[in-house]
């Protein structure tokens, strides 16, 4: 199959919610797990990154996601690949 831009495709691509909830809760769960293993506080995480307490811990609790620019950013700070938040569930 191939797609041309500008065009629809065929059929709406759908995803969905249950499958959206269980990534929402792997990725917040990996997320806490990783900054847990490293014996980091999650002040002084939200200070590397620029970022209140409050967001961090809405992250890590799958209220909210982080932008790609924080993702990046965890990932330099916890020293893992991006797809290390993006395992199957």
């Amino acid at each position: 199959m191939s797609i041309v831009l500008g065009t629809k495709p065929e059929k709406e691509v759908r995803v969905p919610d249950k499958e959206v909830l269980e990534y929402d809760h792997a990725f917040a769960v990996r997320m806490k797990a990783l900054r847990d293993e490293r014996g980091l506080k999650r002040g002084w995480v939200a200070d590397r990154l620029g970022v209140h307490y409050n967001t961090l811990k809405n992250w890590e609790l799958g209220k909210a996601h982080p932008g790609t620019r924080e993702l990046l950013a965890l990932c330099k700070l916890y020293h893992v690949k991006p797809e290390k938040f993006f395992r199957s569930v």
